[in-house]
């Protein structure tokens, strides 16, 4: 049957008629009904006055881009720059710690907008407030938060997070340093057995940091209880290094050069039986050890749940950059002449490289958005979505922050290697999050993971050797519904595939229950390729699903734009995994040739026409200001040698 499959797939890419026309993405008539206005307040997710507050503050001086520093000068500036958003004013209320748990979109608005200026601040600010201080809110209890929170909130206390160790990255489970509780002192005694237990970038460590959350394997009583969170001074008021601290500074980086990341070492430090945090797990002054989690593996989903929130943050800030990155690649594409007076904006290959990066950003602006409704606003909220959805949309968002920027670096030629034009060190500083807050590729496993072991997929009954054809070729107008099912579709084979293969190893296994998890499990690392495709499908699928529900839902002017790039979100994804549908038989050659055709007409028609361009006005939806767009060619490039 196997080889039947192959022959009818072959024989519909060589059989596919010629298509001389593309499908319609969408009528001319909708780019023309496209209000940023409208669209504005459907991108801002919330607190839009705030936002706007904390915008103005950066329009004072010290907020001001300076390429010229040196390392320590930067990250003295970055931390002046905390210091005077820790005493600003935004509408009647202060930065408040407790946000976090009391009002979590306020805390994280205030935190996003910090992105507009710079990712070093940014950074230091979520490494300090969310990873620091947010661990405190979770994890500890009122004796924490009346003791910490104040100070942390005036920067009195800089906080650092201890989690990373040299040997363990994304196996946080698997983490050496150690804690043991000696009943006699009421102590922990917190300990780096080895170089590779060393805790290992550790933003806001190797010069600022006085409190680190140092994440440790507890023992009690000669019982281990797995990963626990504790509170250690790492410096004492004056800046001095705590007795049986060890810091190293990691000196100067790819990029972030504002944040002081280093490495530390503990040895024997003896920290007071309340630095536990006992939100979920305590030890009484006999030793005796109680949680209402049973298991060691509960316990560590619960430690480390409030890493969702820095996901989200880290996502929110790649989307953020590709929304300054494209907003002034297509500034400049819209008034920059070549060869002659035609505008390189007019150009397919500019239109092809920069439009679908801005379709990619509303879809993940939007998929942020439902994130954040699923993790903030649900009385109930269901981890399993939440985890899955951060996961897969940090990872989605940061892997195309990197696609989008560099595009945008290339189509502004030599004025985008320029510091002075925001996307060169846009580019620099935000490399690192790919890998922080969790590996892209570890966190599109988990979305996989998740997927397989939903009960549904067992019950899902189409073969997985077989995809019906849904058609593009032929056709007047490529509709939504038909794109979404086509990513809808490509997912489902890549789950029923992987599904297959696990349950296939399971049964050939020939042993009992443990034999068939293992022979699943290895079956699953044999297809780790097709793994990660499944994570960024289901990742697709679900920015498309939100996008036509948005534009079910918004006004006229809103739902015009959200429509339009929806349609080309689709198409694109589409067309970037293209030899994926072909190969399972969801597309033959007739609709690649019919979608590559399609997407050509809708850039032409987002992409032309200069400052009357429609991609223009989708970019002013963004609603930047123009002192956080700091690029002189977004403005006038022909001013560029006066104003530097």
């Amino acid at each position: 049957m196997e080889a039947n499959r192959r022959l009818n797939v072959l024989e519909r890419q060589l059989c596919a008629a010629q298509v001389v026309e593309g499908p319609e993405l969408f009528e001319a008539a909708a780019l023309s009904a496209i209000c940023p206005k409208q669209l504005e307040s459907l991108l801002v997710h919330d607190n839009a006055e705030l936002r706007s507050a904390v915008y103005d503050l950066l329009k004072e001086d010290i907020f001001k881009p300076n390429h010229y520093l040196s390392l320590l000068e930067f990250r003295e500036l970055t931390l002046q720059r905390l210091k005077r958003f820790v005493t600003a004013d935004f509408n009647g209320r202060g930065f408040d710690v407790r946000d976090y748990l009391d009002d979590p979109r306020r805390f994280m608005a205030q935190l996003e907008s910090l992105s507009f200026c710079d990712y070093s601040l940014a950074i230091k600010a979520g490494v300090h407030f969310t990873l620091c201080g947010g661990t405190i809110c979770k994890l500890g209890t009122a004796k924490h938060h009346d003791a910490l929170l104040p100070r942390l909130n005036t920067l009195d206390l800089p906080g650092c997070f201890g989690m990373t160790e040299l040997g363990h990255g994304s196996n946080v489970m698997g983490i050496e340093t150690a804690a043991v509780y000696d009943a006699s002192s009421q102590e922990f005694v917190i300990t780096t057995p080895s170089s590779e237990a060393s805790k290992f970038w550790i933003g806001g460590c190797g010069q600022h940091g006085k409190i680190c959350s140092v994440f440790a394997q507890l023992t009690v009583n000669g019982v281990w209880q797995g990963p626990h969170v504790f509170v250690v001074r790492i410096r004492d008021d004056n800046g001095v290094v705590s007795p049986g601290v060890r810091i190293k500074d990691h000196g100067p980086k790819m990029g972030l050069n504002g944040v002081d990341n280093g490495q530390i070492w503990f040895d024997n430090v003896r920290v007071p039986r309340d630095a536990l945090l006992d939100r979920y797990a305590s030890v009484d002054a006999a030793g005796n050890y109680s949680s209402p989690i049973p298991t060691v593996s509960a316990r560590f989903g619960t430690m480390v749940g409030g890493l969702t929130t820095g996901r989200i943050l880290i996502g929110q800030g790649a989307i953020t950059a590709c929304m300054i990155g494209t907003t002034i690649a297509l500034r400049y594409a819209a008034d920059r002449p070549q060869f002659g007076s035609k505008l390189i904006g007019d150009y397919l290959t500019h239109q092809r490289r920069l439009l679908p990066g801005l379709a990619v950003t509303y879809a993940l602006q939007l998929g942020m958005k439902q994130l954040k409704v699923a993790a903030f606003d649900s009385p109930r909220p269901d981890p399993k979505l939440v985890h899955v959805l951060s996961s897969g949309l940090k990872a989605a968002a940061t892997w195309s922050r990197v696609e989008v920027l560099q595009q945008c670096r290339e189509c502004c030629g030599g004025m985008g290697f320029l510091a002075a034009n925001k996307i060169g060190p846009m580019k620099t500083d935000m490399d690192v999050d790919v890998t922080f807050e969790g590996d892209n590729t570890v966190m599109m496993q988990q979305v996989a993971r998740a997927l397989l072991d939903d009960p549904a997929t067992a019950r899902l009954t189409q073969p997985s050797t077989r995809c019906e054809r849904i058609p593009l070729a032929n056709s007047p107008a490529a509709s939504a519904g038909q794109l979404h099912s086509l990513l809808q579709a490509h997912e489902r084979c890549l789950l029923l595939q992987l599904r297959d293969a696990m349950a296939a190893a399971a049964a050939a296994s020939g042993g009992g229950k443990a034999a068939a998890a293992a022979a699943a499990s290895a079956a699953f690392e044999e297809n780790l390729d097709l793994v990660v495709q499944l994570g960024w499908a289901h990742v697709e699928s679900r920015c498309m699903g939100y996008m036509l529900d948005e534009a079910r839902s918004a006004p006229a002017g809103a739902a015009a734009g959200v429509r339009v790039l929806a349609q080309l979100y689709g198409a694109t994804r589409i067309e970037a995994r293209l030899a994926r549908y072909l190969q399972v038989g969801l597309l033959n050659g007739a609709d690649a040739a019919a979608l590559r055709l399609a997407v050509n007409k809708a850039c032409r028609q987002l992409g032309g026409g200069g400052a009357a361009a429609p991609a223009l006005k989708l970019c002013e939806a963004f609603g930047i200001p123009e002192h956080l767009l700091a690029a002189p060619i977004a403005k006038n490039w022909r001013a560029i040698g006066q104003s530097l």
